[in-house]
């Protein structure tokens, strides 16, 4: 699980556990015990970004975890919530080793993030939390920027993918997801497996409510019993 350690999800890895699943979960760069290792970063590495770094830590937390001759390889499944589950799409796009994905508030297409639409805005990535600096030079020129997040969903085709958005997300658009995700399963009807990138929609907002607890579980179990 790439997201934040907090004590209200211990029944959510306390429910996986108790359905057979290993839960390896740990604080990200800036968070937690980490919060002086993120806040030093760029001091140490102007050149690097926070993004990178996040996802250098889930590929190490990878690496660990498939040293563990207990863990089936074949079915290791990222979950994240907010910046967490972003890391999770850049890295399972980065890394085959990741079968399967749960996204839950991960994402909101860049190009589309326009000042109008009353979000963060790619500022929350460049200006905001400092996690992708030069994407700031993309503020007020977003349709410039080179990629977006249907293409790093492509990327993760056809593996399971499940995308939880909110309908009340203050920094998504539902709609601009919908898109997103529709675009990218062009991807997953092409490899045969349409069925395999799913979003649920809850009316709710930006947070990982129980009841979105209990469906990425659904879909985890329903994700591992798949060929």
């Amino acid at each position: 699980s790439s997201q934040q350690y907090d004590h209200a999800i211990q029944p959510f890895f306390e429910d996986l556990v108790s359905k057979g699943f290993i839960v390896f979960s740990y604080d990200m760069i800036g968070f937690g015990n980490r919060i002086e290792e993120g806040s030093l970063f760029y001091q140490h590495y102007p050149r690097w970004s926070l993004m990178g770094k996040c996802v250098a830590d889930l590929q190490g937390a990878l690496d660990a975890i498939s040293n563990l001759n207990f863990v089936d390889k074949s079915r290791i499944t990222v979950a994240g919530y907010s910046l967490g589950a972003t890391v999770a799409l850049y890295t399972a796009a980065l890394d085959k080793r990741i079968s399967a994905i749960v996204s839950v508030c991960g994402f909101t297409p860049m190009r589309l993030d326009t000042p109008n639409k009353g979000t963060e805005g790619i500022k929350g990535y460049s200006h905001l939390k400092g996690m992708l600096p030069r994407l700031g030079f993309f503020v007020g020129y977003e349709d410039r920027i080179p990629f977006d997040f249907h293409e790093i969903m492509a990327s993760i085709a056809p593996r399971p993918f499940l995308v939880i958005a909110p309908t009340m997300d203050k920094n998504a658009s539902l709609i601009d997801v919908q898109k997103s995700v529709m675009e990218s399963k062009k991807i997953y009807q092409l490899n045969g497996k349409p069925e395999n990138i799913q979003i649920y929609s809850p009316n709710d907002y930006n947070r990982f409510s129980k009841e979105m607890q209990d469906e990425t579980v659904r879909w985890i179990q329903s994700a591992s019993a798949r060929d």
